[in-house]
């Protein structure tokens, strides 16, 4: 009885373990997507990949200003008009311009970049990512942007 006891805890163990080398690696994967595609304004190509279950609140935070308005909020049920929106506030010659810093961490559904060096003017920079998981998969529910102003 304790040979079956101590090898239903040992599978239990390796598929827990397994599971979560799974979830790390899909996440991972969607960072990477999410960055890469604001960084080359690509955002719509995401949709195939279903990484929004519902809608996604984008929030924009100013950095030169406080209290009201210092922060924009919007809804989008896809990425292509969450890009299609981006794409409408941009100025001359494309400016705000989409950058990403170096990734600090994703972990406890949150992938965070590291901005300790500073920030420049005309800039939009991706500043958080959110993430829920849904049947093993993790699918986006906010992105948080910081403008450079």
């Amino acid at each position: 009885m304790k040979q079956v006891s101590f090898a239903f805890c040992l599978i239990a163990l390796v598929s827990s373990s397994a599971l979560a080398q799974s979830q790390k690696e899909f996440v991972d994967q969607l960072q990477k997507s999410v960055a890469d595609t604001y960084k080359a304004k690509t955002m719509r190509t995401l949709d195939e990949k279903k990484l929004i279950q519902g809608p996604v609140l984008v929030r924009i935070v100013h950095s030169l200003m406080e209290g009201k308005g210092s922060v924009v909020r919007r809804s989008f049920k896809t990425f292509a008009q969450f890009d299609a929106w981006l794409k409408k506030r941009e100025r001359e010659e494309g400016s705000p311009f989409r950058q990403v810093s170096e990734l600090v961490k994703c972990a406890k559904g949150h992938c965070e970049y590291n901005y300790d060096n500073g920030i420049l003017h005309n800039q939009l920079y991706l500043h958080d990512i959110y993430y829920r998981f849904r049947n093993g998969k993790p699918y986006v529910f906010r992105i948080d942007l910081l403008d450079g102003d």
